[in-house]
Protein backbone atom coordinates (compact mmCIF):
# COMPACT_ATOMS: atom_id res chain seq x y z
CA UNK A 1 0.00 0.00 0.00
CA UNK A 2 2.68 2.22 0.64
CA UNK A 3 4.00 2.86 -2.85
CA UNK A 4 0.16 3.81 -3.85
CA UNK A 5 -0.13 6.61 -1.50
CA UNK A 6 2.13 9.33 -3.44
CA UNK A 7 -0.34 8.56 -6.45
CA UNK A 8 -3.43 8.54 -4.92
CA UNK A 9 -2.28 12.10 -3.40
CA UNK A 10 -0.76 13.30 -6.92
CA UNK A 11 -4.32 12.21 -8.29
CA UNK A 12 -6.17 14.21 -5.28
CA UNK A 13 -4.14 16.81 -6.00
CA UNK A 14 -4.99 16.98 -9.71
CA UNK A 15 -8.24 16.95 -9.06
CA UNK A 16 -8.81 19.78 -6.90
CA UNK A 17 -6.64 21.91 -9.36
CA UNK A 18 -9.46 21.08 -12.18
CA UNK A 19 -11.77 21.74 -10.07
CA UNK A 20 -11.27 24.84 -9.06
CA UNK A 21 -11.71 27.22 -12.35
CA UNK A 22 -15.08 25.76 -12.50
CA UNK A 23 -15.82 27.00 -9.21
CA UNK A 24 -14.64 29.95 -9.90
CA UNK A 25 -16.77 30.77 -12.76
CA UNK A 26 -13.88 31.04 -15.34
CA UNK A 27 -14.47 27.93 -17.31
CA UNK A 28 -12.84 28.20 -20.64
CA UNK A 29 -11.14 30.85 -22.08
CA UNK A 30 -13.15 31.86 -25.03
CA UNK A 31 -15.33 34.97 -25.48
CA UNK A 32 -18.73 34.75 -24.27
CA UNK A 33 -21.23 35.17 -27.46
CA UNK A 34 -23.87 38.18 -27.61
CA UNK A 35 -27.60 37.64 -27.34
CA UNK A 36 -29.21 38.29 -29.98
CA UNK A 37 -32.49 40.41 -29.30
CA UNK A 38 -34.66 41.34 -32.66
CA UNK A 39 -35.00 44.80 -33.42
CA UNK A 40 -37.66 46.90 -32.87
CA UNK A 41 -38.92 49.71 -35.03
CA UNK A 42 -39.11 52.81 -33.94
CA UNK A 43 -41.84 54.89 -32.70
CA UNK A 44 -43.51 57.47 -35.41
CA UNK A 45 -41.29 60.60 -35.52
CA UNK A 46 -38.96 58.96 -32.75
CA UNK A 47 -35.14 59.41 -33.25
CA UNK A 48 -33.51 55.81 -32.94
CA UNK A 49 -30.21 56.25 -31.08
CA UNK A 50 -26.73 54.30 -30.83
CA UNK A 51 -23.97 55.23 -28.99
CA UNK A 52 -25.89 57.00 -26.36
CA UNK A 53 -24.85 55.33 -22.89
CA UNK A 54 -23.37 55.81 -19.36
CA UNK A 55 -23.76 54.33 -16.35
CA UNK A 56 -24.45 55.50 -12.99
CA UNK A 57 -22.88 52.43 -9.83
CA UNK A 58 -24.85 49.60 -10.98
CA UNK A 59 -26.72 51.18 -13.97
CA UNK A 60 -25.57 51.15 -16.94
CA UNK A 61 -27.97 52.93 -19.15
CA UNK A 62 -28.42 53.45 -22.73
CA UNK A 63 -30.97 56.07 -24.80
CA UNK A 64 -32.64 53.93 -27.87
CA UNK A 65 -35.10 56.86 -28.81
CA UNK A 66 -35.78 59.98 -28.54
CA UNK A 67 -38.16 62.47 -29.15
CA UNK A 68 -39.03 66.42 -28.62
CA UNK A 69 -42.05 69.20 -29.50
CA UNK A 70 -44.63 67.04 -28.66
CA UNK A 71 -47.70 69.03 -27.57
CA UNK A 72 -49.99 66.82 -26.16
CA UNK A 73 -49.87 63.06 -24.65
CA UNK A 74 -52.69 59.91 -24.38
CA UNK A 75 -53.06 57.09 -22.97
CA UNK A 76 -55.77 54.76 -22.29
CA UNK A 77 -57.36 57.09 -20.01
CA UNK A 78 -56.75 60.02 -20.43
CA UNK A 79 -54.82 63.14 -22.61
CA UNK A 80 -52.99 66.38 -21.65
CA UNK A 81 -51.22 69.02 -23.87
CA UNK A 82 -48.06 70.10 -22.47
CA UNK A 83 -47.40 73.53 -20.75
CA UNK A 84 -44.72 73.71 -23.16
CA UNK A 85 -43.85 71.01 -25.24
CA UNK A 86 -43.28 67.41 -24.25
CA UNK A 87 -39.89 65.64 -24.57
CA UNK A 88 -39.60 61.74 -24.63
CA UNK A 89 -36.57 59.70 -24.06
CA UNK A 90 -36.83 55.57 -24.19
CA UNK A 91 -34.19 54.05 -22.41
CA UNK A 92 -32.56 50.56 -21.71
CA UNK A 93 -31.32 49.77 -18.09
CA UNK A 94 -29.33 47.08 -17.34
CA UNK A 95 -28.31 46.18 -13.71
CA UNK A 96 -24.43 44.83 -13.70
CA UNK A 97 -24.22 44.26 -10.30
CA UNK A 98 -25.48 41.28 -8.28
CA UNK A 99 -27.96 43.69 -5.62
CA UNK A 100 -31.27 44.84 -6.57
CA UNK A 101 -31.30 48.48 -8.16
CA UNK A 102 -34.13 50.53 -7.63
CA UNK A 103 -34.72 53.12 -10.79
CA UNK A 104 -36.65 56.39 -9.52
CA UNK A 105 -37.98 58.30 -12.19
CA UNK A 106 -38.69 61.14 -10.11
CA UNK A 107 -34.39 61.51 -9.49
CA UNK A 108 -33.82 61.83 -13.29
CA UNK A 109 -32.96 65.29 -15.07
CA UNK A 110 -33.22 66.52 -18.67
CA UNK A 111 -30.93 69.58 -19.15
CA UNK A 112 -31.77 72.04 -22.16
CA UNK A 113 -29.31 73.52 -23.93
CA UNK A 114 -29.83 76.66 -22.03
CA UNK A 115 -28.50 74.97 -19.30
CA UNK A 116 -31.87 74.40 -17.03
CA UNK A 117 -32.58 71.51 -15.33
CA UNK A 118 -35.90 70.03 -15.80
CA UNK A 119 -37.92 67.18 -13.65
CA UNK A 120 -39.89 64.09 -15.11
CA UNK A 121 -43.44 65.07 -15.86
CA UNK A 122 -45.91 63.62 -13.26
CA UNK A 123 -48.86 63.69 -15.13
CA UNK A 124 -47.36 62.37 -19.03
CA UNK A 125 -45.57 59.67 -17.15
CA UNK A 126 -48.87 58.68 -15.32
CA UNK A 127 -51.05 58.61 -18.70
CA UNK A 128 -48.50 56.65 -20.18
CA UNK A 129 -48.30 54.46 -17.28
CA UNK A 130 -44.83 54.03 -17.37
CA UNK A 131 -43.40 53.34 -13.89
CA UNK A 132 -42.71 56.02 -10.79
CA UNK A 133 -39.77 53.47 -9.18
CA UNK A 134 -38.80 50.02 -10.31
CA UNK A 135 -37.21 47.50 -8.89
CA UNK A 136 -33.79 45.87 -11.39
CA UNK A 137 -32.71 42.70 -10.39
CA UNK A 138 -29.42 41.48 -10.42
CA UNK A 139 -28.38 41.03 -14.41
CA UNK A 140 -31.99 42.32 -15.26
CA UNK A 141 -32.35 44.92 -17.83
CA UNK A 142 -35.59 47.03 -19.01
CA UNK A 143 -37.10 49.43 -21.37
CA UNK A 144 -39.13 52.23 -20.49
CA UNK A 145 -39.68 55.81 -21.10
CA UNK A 146 -39.02 59.11 -19.56
CA UNK A 147 -40.97 61.92 -19.72
CA UNK A 148 -40.77 65.90 -19.67
CA UNK A 149 -42.31 68.63 -20.38
CA UNK A 150 -40.07 71.47 -21.24
CA UNK A 151 -40.45 75.46 -22.22
CA UNK A 152 -41.77 75.13 -25.61
CA UNK A 153 -38.43 75.96 -28.20
CA UNK A 154 -36.56 74.55 -25.76
CA UNK A 155 -33.77 72.40 -26.76
CA UNK A 156 -32.22 69.11 -25.21
CA UNK A 157 -28.73 68.81 -24.45
CA UNK A 158 -28.23 66.00 -22.20
CA UNK A 159 -30.61 63.60 -20.13
CA UNK A 160 -29.06 63.03 -16.38
CA UNK A 161 -29.68 59.48 -15.20
CA UNK A 162 -29.36 58.28 -11.74
CA UNK A 163 -28.53 54.98 -10.25
CA UNK A 164 -29.47 53.57 -6.38
CA UNK A 165 -26.29 53.19 -4.56
CA UNK A 166 -24.58 49.62 -4.18
CA UNK A 167 -24.23 47.92 -0.93
CA UNK A 168 -22.33 49.68 1.47
CA UNK A 169 -22.55 52.68 -0.61
CA UNK A 170 -22.94 55.70 2.38
CA UNK A 171 -23.96 58.15 -0.22
CA UNK A 172 -25.67 58.64 -3.98
CA UNK A 173 -23.53 57.84 -6.59
CA UNK A 174 -22.77 60.29 -8.97
CA UNK A 175 -25.39 60.43 -12.60
CA UNK A 176 -24.40 59.49 -16.39
CA UNK A 177 -24.84 62.67 -18.13
CA UNK A 178 -25.72 61.47 -21.63
CA UNK A 179 -25.60 63.91 -24.56
CA UNK A 180 -28.42 64.27 -27.41
CA UNK A 181 -30.07 64.19 -29.40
Amino acid sequence: MPPRAPLAGAALVLAAATALPGCSGSGHATSVPDYRIPPEKARESEIATTGKAGRSADMRFTVIGFREGMTEVMGTHAAMGAHGSFTRIRLLAVNTGRDIQVFDTWKQRLVTTDGVVHEPDVNATMIKRQPERLSVGAAMRCEFDLWFDVPRGARTKAVRLYGSPPVGAVSDPPPAEIPLP
